[in-house]
């Protein structure tokens, strides 16, 4: 495709500073979302922070959102101080402003991690990143990658979403069409959207203890019981449909999903039934412990 879409690793990797406001905000907004569809819970696995100082890498971290509020809520250590690392393909999207104990590193999930990261960290957070490796065996291989950077006895945790719709075709058709535009272009350029459901097993079978999932749905529009929150949702998805709808034109006719006409009115109808109906975004949270 001419112009990469939203999520895809050529657009974060191109991102100049007048798309990352806009991208900045709609990742916020879904971080906010996934937050409340977890109850709160950023830290699903069990790692107790009080007793020791702990290193924690989040990978795809965009503008540290996500460990900031991880540093805040988190006990301080008898002695020492935990440290943050995030990660990220462009650097654009760090923070100008420098927060104590976290640190940002430019770094691609598709290539090697730094020898001197292996066994370092006592949690690795991988969320909404996975995809960005491309095929199913790249983002396992990513997954054993970052695996390998865990210390014994510490923990990884995956978020990420099903990418298909999880109500009824007849209660949510232009949702559904969302996630049908979105897989179909994801599929066009390599990346493959349909791995979250597997990612609990390669944890078992890359030899992880206590590995767990736990499933939450993130409400969008008129589903929101938190009216504001339901409108910014909004807001972030037509961002979303916009990108892969124009991304989905571009596609031959074989792989297109919809035809031109729906497509060009798939924005304007999702809005509509966002703001009517409302909806559910479908996301998993795995976490595995590295054995001793």
């Amino acid at each position: 495709m001419a112009n990469p879409v939203y999520s895809s690793p050529e657009w974060y990797l191109n991102a100049q500073d007048k798309d990352v406001s806009s991208d900045i905000g709609r990742l916020t907004i879904y971080h906010l979302g996934f937050k409340q569809a977890a109850e709160g819970t950023l830290l699903f696995a069990p790692l107790d922070f009080s007793n020791a100082p702990r290193a924690v890498l989040d990978v795809g971290t965009a503008d540290g959102l996500w460990m900031r509020e991880v540093q805040s809520s988190i006990p301080a250590p008898p002695q020492g101080e935990h440290k943050f690392i995030g990660t990220d393909i462009n650097t654009s999207f760090f923070p100008s402003t420098a927060t104590k104990n976290i640190t940002y590193v430019k770094q691609d999930i598709r290539d090697a991690t730094p020898k001197a990261w292996d066994n370092a960290f006592d949690l690795v957070n991988l969320r909404m990143i996975l995809i960005a490796a491309g095929s199913g065996s790249a983002q396992r291989a990513v997954v054993n990658e970052h695996i390998k950077l865990v210390k014994p006895g510490g923990w990884i945790q995956i978020g990420d979403c099903d990418r298909v719709c999880p109500t009824p075709e007849a209660e949510n058709p232009r949702y559904h069409e969302m996630f049908a535009c979105i897989r179909a272009v994801c599929q066009s350029s390599g990346l493959d959207p349909l791995e979250a459901p597997k990612m609990k097993s390669w944890l078992e079978e890359a030899g992880l203890e206590q590995v767990q999932e736990r499933t939450a749905m993130r409400a969008v529009g008129k589903r929101n019981g938190d009216e504001a929150l339901g409108k910014l949702g909004i807001g972030a998805d037509l961002m979303i449909a916009k990108g892969f709808a124009t991304g989905a034109k571009g596609l031959s006719l074989s792989l297109k999903p919809l035809p031109d006409e729906r497509l060009n009115s798939l924005v304007q109808d999702l809005e509509t039934e966002l703001t009517e109906t409302g909806a559910y975004f479908p996301m998993r949270f795995i976490w595995g412990r590295k054995p001793c």
